[in-house]
Order: C-alpha cells, then structure tokens, then sequence
C-alpha cells in the first residue's frame, strides 16, 4: 500500500514500487481526468486497474465501477419526488472523473423535471467531515438556500449534518440529505443517512480478480465492470 500528503508523494511512491518492482500489479483507488499515472504503467507495460471510471479516450484500461450517472440521477429524482425543486450537489474537485459523472447525473435529473440548473448550489470540496462543514456555509448564506442535498461521500455529509445542527437546522425536516458509499456509520448516525450503496466489498473483490487475471495472462483484452448500486432510504430526507 502506498499513500502520501500530496499527489507528488503519492506518485512517488507508485514510481518507487513499479521501479524496484516490489509487486507483480497496482490496484488504484481513484480515476483523474488525463491522469498521468495511467500513461505511466501503460509506457511500462505495467498491470493494473482502476477502481473508477478512466476518461473517455482510455480505453485499454481495465476498470471497476459503479454507473455512477445513473446511481446521481436516481438519487437527485428520491428528492424530487419528495417535492425538492431547490436541490444542491457538493462533490470532490473535478479532476475526479467520479465528480464528473456524480455532477452529470444530477444535472439529467433537474433537466428530466424541468428544474433550472443554478450554478450557485454547485460546491466542490474535499472528501472530508472539514469540507462538508465548508459547503454547507457556503450554501446556507444564499438567499434561497437549497432544500435538499445530493452530496458525494457520506464522510463529507457527516460534517454536514454536524454544521446543520449548529446552525439549528433539522435534517429531515428543514433540509433533506442523500449522500453515496453508504458506510457503516451512515445506519449509525442521527438521523440515519440515505445513501446511494456502491457495493464496496464487490468493487473491491473483482478490482483484485481482475488484476490477477492480467498477471496470468498478460495479453487478456481490457475489462469493463460495472457493479451494480442500490440507494438506500433511511431518515435524512423529507417532503418539502
């Protein structure tokens, strides 16, 4: 495993196992937009996969997903059904190909309801408790503040939540929530999270399948895997 505080060390450190080849693959956990460490392992012929969605133009890369335009859509439709016209999107930075179809999907789905997009309740932050607390500051000071929220981790909606409370706001009542990843403590919060469940055990498990069929049979042609997800409805959304 390798990490870093910053895009450099991490490279680094991806640079330093393929070099001294410590390893017969790499799994990577995230997809950028024109990310250069996909060229990198492609020029050395390197094994690997990506949990995510590579860009459009890389197409012999193996990959698994989430369809995660679809599992946006559907999540922004539940606020609406709910009667949300003044719905917001908080994702990561959009160097993340997962933001950009996260924020794809959403936008489909104020256009299939006849919403007008806004582009003041779209607010990129890091997936952080510390980056939800900064989107929601941002969101509460406009004049009409959103209603509901289609926010992309639920680590950062848990800061949500917790500066929603300080502000005296209700989740449920005042401002409804819908996150993705749909981690163990989202069942555990108050209110529980309806979150969108990208299936992370399965994600994990065919990401490594996978590689190891790439290890064994070099000249195995690029797979695409999409994992099936699944919202799950709990406590922190209601009608307007």
């Amino acid at each position: 495993m390798t990490t870093g505080n910053s895009e450099e060390e991490i490279a680094q450190g991806v640079c330093d196992i393929v070099q001294g080849r410590r390893v017969d693959g790499l799994i990577l956990l995230a997809s950028k937009v024109n990310d250069p460490m996909h060229d990198y392992l492609l020029e050395r012929n390197f094994p690997f996969t990506i949990i995510g969605k590579p860009d459009q133009h890389e197409t012999n890369i193996s990959f698994v997903d989430n369809d995660n335009i679809k599992a946006a859509y559907e999540a922004t439709m539940h606020l609406i059904r709910l009667g949300h016209k003044r719905i917001a999107f908080v994702g990561g930075g959009m160097e993340l190909v997962v933001t950009v179809d996260r924020m794809n999907g959403y936008f489909k789905a104020l256009k299939d309801a006849g919403i007008e997009q806004k582009d003041e309740y779209i607010v990129h932050h890091e997936f952080l408790r510390e980056g939800g607390r900064d989107a929601v500051n941002e969101l509460m000071l406009l004049d009409e503040p959103p209603t509901g929220l289609v926010v992309t981790d639920d680590v950062m909606a848990f800061g949500i939540v917790n500066t929603l409370e300080q502000m005296g706001q209700k989740v449920k009542k005042d401002i409804s929530i819908v996150s993705f990843n749909n981690v163990i403590f989202s069942q555990l919060a108050n209110p529980s999270l309806t979150s969108v469940d990208i299936n992370i055990f399965k994600l994990g498990y065919e990401a490594g399948q996978c590689l190891f069929d790439q290890i064994e049979q070099p000249d195995l042609l690029p797979r695409r895997i999409t994992i099936p997800h699944q919202l799950v409805v709990r406590d922190s959304c209601g009608e307007v």
